[in-house]
């Protein structure tokens, strides 16, 4: 709050003020130790006092079996803090409430603060609260602030009475034009007149309440001041199915009830305390024809809601579940050669890594194929690109759909490629890649019709087992690799396993 309000707040002769009996009940409750004699004394100087004391201690909200007939009897039953928050109440309320406002709307102002003061007890109670009659207190007086704003500025409240209801409405309004709002002007108004901190601070962030997972009892009450306030605008007003939706939210998310706890059930509740408050404060704050109505609204609003939730949480899982199908496909897209089908070279070098590992921890077999086009380069020079793609698209359809279902493919670069044989043997792989050449032998080459010679396949196989093991898997591609190479040095068309050269060229 700025310094030019607080001196305008410090000067202003007609703020609200706590009655004599308010003061004196302020002041002994900040004395250490409470003398129950003088409180009871106290009391017994204002009658009418005295009575709502007497009379809620009789009233259902204590459900107490035995008729209460004396004061001090209400004061051992309430318990001294409860009665000191109770005093307050009926004694600022009665002093406050027949106020002339300028722009305020009084009446709406003060049906607004009881029905928070009833929302507060049920909210105070389902996160275990104990002292509800000081929560009551809080919700009661946390807009006090709008009364020391409207005595200063007589035309900040003239927007009309449905405007008002909305709180959202009137801290525009009062940011707008005076850069702060009455929550900052209450926390101001009740330090001056000697409340305890959390009452202060209930009503600095009554428009505030903060999500928490475990919130101690400062925040919880701080919390259930705040929301007594959304919930009391429910009632005095048409409230939209999204404010109701954002109140049942904030109650989860800031206080520490179960999850069977809503709205629904505060507003349900309230119905039964909102008479025995009328009674007590002798005011009508049920203007309304149909009651029930509202309850009903909310218990409407709050289901469709749900079910609305529900109905998106589902189209996002089928959302999400699309999305994961279209990124495997693109992923697995994105795996293989675009001109070949088989895997490119970064996932081939991923497939051999893993691959080689598991055949290791498992103690199995392993064969692996290095396949090499012969004459390719030929083709190129002769024929064109063109002519060469089509030959590795026949090469690929080839190895691509002779293998086991076990078995993988990939592109190793240009015109070479790499068969991967789990569990197999080498003569296994040998037959599988005699079934290859067949294959590719048949394949029809429009662009090679005239040629006089023939493009053919040459394979090095090489294996790892437990009689022939090898250290990693660039020991095992080594070895194909010379097969290969020995393949090609004997006239190309050849299928070589590295076995069987070990003779002629060592290892």
């Amino acid at each position: 709050m700025h310094s030019t309000l607080q001196e305008k707040l410090q000067s202003c002769p007609s703020l609200p003020s706590p009655p004599t009996i308010a003061v004196q009940i302020l002041q002994l409750a900040n004395e250490p130790e409470i003398d129950l004699k003088n409180l009871t004394k106290m009391l017994s100087c204002d009658p009418a006092l005295a009575c709502k004391i007497l009379k809620i201690a009789n009233s259902p909200i204590y459900a107490y079996s035995r008729k209460v007939d004396n004061l001090h009897q209400a004061i051992m039953i309430l318990g001294l803090n409860a009665v000191i928050a109770l005093s307050l109440s009926f004694s600022l309320t009665k002093a406050l409430i027949n106020r002339a406002g300028i722009g305020l709307d009084y009446s709406l102002f003060w049906k607004r603060a009881l029905l928070a003061g009833a929302a507060s007890r049920v909210l105070g109670q389902a996160c275990g609260l104990r002292d509800l009659e000081a929560l009551y207190l809080a919700s009661l007086l946390q807009d006090i602030g709008m009364l020391a704003l409207d005595q200063l500025y007589p035309d900040l409240y003239t927007i009309d009475s449905q405007a008002q209801a909305s709180h959202g409405n009137v801290i525009l309004r009062e940011r707008e034009m005076l850069q702060t709002y009455h929550a900052e002007v209450g926390r101001w108004l009740l330090e001056q007149w000697g409340f305890p901190s959390q009452f202060c601070l209930a009503a600095a962030h009554s428009d505030d309440p903060s999500p928490s997972a475990d919130p101690d009892e400062q925040t919880r009450f701080i919390n259930c001041v705040a929301l007594s306030g959304k919930i009391a605008e429910i009632f005095v007003r048409n409230s939209s199915d999204e404010f109701m939706h954002t109140v049942n939210q904030q109650i989860r998310e800031g206080l520490p009830v179960n999850n069977n706890f809503e709205l629904i059930k505060v507003l349900e509740d309230m119905q039964g305390l909102i008479p025995e408050i009328e009674d007590l404060f002798d005011v009508k704050i049920q203007t309304w024809d149909y009651p029930d109505a509202i309850v009903e609204q909310a218990r409407e609003t709050l289901l469709r809601r749900s079910l609305d939730s529900i109905k998106k949480v589902e189209e996002l899982q089928a959302c999400t579940t699309t999305m994961e199908c279209e990124f495997e496909r693109f992923k697995e897209k994105h795996k293989l050669d675009g001109l070949t089908g088989a895997l490119n070279r970064i996932y081939l070098d991923e497939c051999l890594q893993f691959t080689f590992q598991r055949t290791i921890t498992k103690q199995e077999t392993l064969t692996i194929a290095f396949c090499d086009l012969d004459k390719f380069k030929k083709v190129n020079d002769t024929y064109g690109h063109q002519t060469g793609d089509a030959i590795l698209q026949a090469a690929g359809t080839a190895l691509t759909s002779t293998l086991r279902a076990t078995d993988t493919v990939g592109r190793y670069g240009g015109d070479e490629f790499i068969i991967i044989l789990p569990k197999a043997s080498g003569v296994v792989a040998k037959r599988i890649c005699e079934r290859i050449v067949k294959l590719f032998k048949g394949s029809k080459i429009d662009h090679l019709k005239d040629a006089t010679w023939e493009v053919t396949m040459s394979f090095g196989i090489a294996t790892h087992s437990t009689d022939t093991s090898c250290t990693n898997v660039t020991d095992l591609l080594e070895k194909a690799d010379k097969a290969l190479y020995y393949a090609k040095s004997q006239g190309g068309n050849k299928i070589v396993l590295h076995d069987t050269i070990k003779a002629e060229q060592p290892a």
